[in-house]
């Protein structure tokens, strides 16, 4: 699965600025606030974050893979 290169680059400033900063920003607000989720909302974003990040992985390895392949 080769991802379009707006679609990798929005994923991957999804992944490690976006949602990392704005989890911290609600375990701020759940800590000052005792909402109780800070745990969950940490645990559920690490989660998505190396979800997303696996799928930029996978298509970036694929997109190294053909552009050798095509040097060769």
């Amino acid at each position: 699965m080769k991802l379009p290169d707006k679609v990798y680059d929005v994923i991957k400033w999804c992944s490690i600025t976006a949602i990392p900063a704005l989890t911290v920003f609600y375990v701020v607000l759940d800590k000052t606030f005792s909402w109780g989720l800070a745990e969950t909302v940490a645990t559920i974003s690490a989660a998505f974050c190396t979800l997303l990040g696996s799928l930029i992985g996978v298509s970036s390895a694929q997109y190294y893979r053909r552009d050798r392949d095509k040097k060769e």
